[in-house]
């Protein structure tokens, strides 16, 4: 909405409107407890706007702001159609591309020339977006307003790729346009990150979404064995009579059904597994593997199956039971190994950490955009979760320094050893925040997070992060470098 501060009556009207439609949409729910008390609100609210706007003088900034504010909104959705259309002109491109891998062989000359085509019209559009949106622009308020639009339609569609399990950021997309025409063959896929990095929603995504078919997911652990994810003998009973019967397990019931199988954190599956998997990664669709828990039954792979892994990294003091694999084991991926980094990874120190915040704000955004949080309490807490996820990926440089010991600097150590505000974390947290009611604050559920950090030093490393955000004052008055 345009900024309206300037003016009490002005500022009066917006604020109004937007408590309209909150209660509104209180009033609309079916069984809500508080649908009647909100019906009432909603009546007081709408004779206020009545009161305003039955005022001649009143009437006459209400018109004039309501003009300008479709004219904010014609500018915010002409360039974000604009945003759409090329976008989909890159994903037609991707398509041609995936479309002859999927079929084993190179692009011929016409779908060369039509990949370059779509992705130079994309291209264009994108320049002519802003050179249009920029002749547009009339004055600072109307440039804010549309900033402010183009921002709320953008959490709006950064909820529905929530709600199809991925927030579908820079890093996320390129992955999925490479990766996607080798996945398409059956070529194995390896995805390495620290924790709570979207390593398994990624494989996920590309399971259900790129590839269209239900995965089989297994998860990592020391001793789960080679028959149980392949498959072992089972005493059935069967007219009578006890037999037994080979039952698949999800690794043959993916190759036999033509399914994606995800192997979440595969180095933390025993070795005697991992060298059984060094042979299954160079199989393909089409050719046989040999069932040695059936005798050697012989299961020609159905076409769609391919196996997606990921790993965290490989620092045993802080994900427990994670060995090193293998160079053997990860050459069988090949050139399909991507590391997944944090959101904003590269960003300088005093950068805007835009991919923190708009899976912060996504994620507790209801179907119009309204956010429950204020835009401080996001950019803040945003900022903090991303300092963390750099200190605990090691960055030392200018601005994060300050959050690593002068030991931990001098060996090259991350400043923190085994706990982060990592994305999965930030989202847990300010969806406790919008999920009570206003019982919890931001800062009461942040000193929750920090207090159930087992780790000394690094509760004190996260609270002077915090603090340096604004967060829980009067804790953790040293800082690291102090030590």
């Amino acid at each position: 909405m345009l900024p309206f501060a300037d003016n009490p009556v002005l500022a009066e009207a917006a604020e109004v409107g937007r408590e309209l439609a909150r209660t509104r949409r209180v009033a609309a729910t079916i069984g809500s407890p508080r649908a009647a008390l909100a019906a009432d609100a909603q009546r007081s609210l709408e004779a206020r706007l009545e009161a305003l706007y039955e005022d001649p003088e009143t009437r006459g900034l209400l018109d004039g702001a309501l003009t300008a504010r479709a004219g904010v909104l014609r500018a915010a959705v002409e360039s974000w159609r604009s945003t759409l259309a090329a976008r989909e002109l890159r994903e037609q491109a991707t398509a041609v591309a995936t479309d002859a891998a999927s079929e084993r062989r190179s692009l011929i000359q016409s779908e060369a020339l039509l990949v370059a085509t779509l992705r130079g019209q994309a291209d264009r559009l994108e320049r002519d977006r802003s050179a249009r949106l920029a002749e547009r622009i009339d004055g600072e308020a109307f440039r804010d307003g549309v900033l402010e639009t183009l921002a709320a339609i953008r959490i709006r569609e950064a909820r529905a790729q929530l709600e199809r399990g991925l927030l579908l950021t820079g890093q996320m997309r390129a992955i999925i346009t490479e990766a996607l025409p080798a996945l398409t063959r059956g070529e194995p896929l390896l995805l390495l990150g620290e924790t709570g990095g979207a390593k398994t929603a990624l494989a996920e995504y590309l399971a259900r979404v790129e590839l269209g078919r239900e995965p089989e997911l297994v998860s990592g652990y020391g001793d789960i064995t080679s028959a149980q994810l392949i498959g072992s003998h089972e005493l059935r009973s069967v007219g009578g009579a006890t037999v037994s019967v080979f039952v698949a397990g999800p690794l043959l019931r993916a190759m036999t059904e033509g399914r994606p199988v995800i192997l979440d954190e595969v180095n933390a599956m025993p070795a005697e597994f991992l060298k059984r998997l060094n042979r299954i990664l160079q199989l393909r669709p089409g050719q046989q593997f040999g069932v040695q828990e059936n005798n050697g039954a012989p299961v020609t792979i159905a076409a769609g199956f391919a196996v997606l892994a990921t790993a965290n990294e490989q620092t045993p003091h802080r994900y427990r039971g994670i060995d090193r694999m293998s160079a053997e084991l990860v050459n069988r991926f090949g050139a399909n190994s991507y590391r997944v980094h944090y959101p904003d990874s590269g960003l300088e120190y005093t950068a805007t950490p835009r991919e923190n915040a708009l899976l912060a704000a996504a994620s507790i955004a209801d179907a119009s955009g309204e956010v429950a949080l204020s835009v401080d309490e996001l950019e803040r807490v945003a900022r903090a979760a991303f300092v963390s996820q750099q200190v605990f990926a090691g960055s030392h440089g200018e601005g994060f320094s300050r959050f690593v010991s002068t030991e931990r600097e001098i060996d090259g150590r991350p400043g923190l050893e085994e706990s982060v505000l990592a994305p999965r974390t930030l989202v847990a947290i300010v969806q406790k925040v919008a999920g009570s009611g206003g019982q919890v604050s931001l800062d009461q559920a942040l000193r929750r997070f920090v207090d159930g950090v087992m780790h000394a030093e690094d509760r004190q490393v996260l609270t002077v992060i915090l603090q340096s955000q604004g967060f829980l004052s009067g804790r953790g008055d040293e800082t690291p470098r102090s030590q």
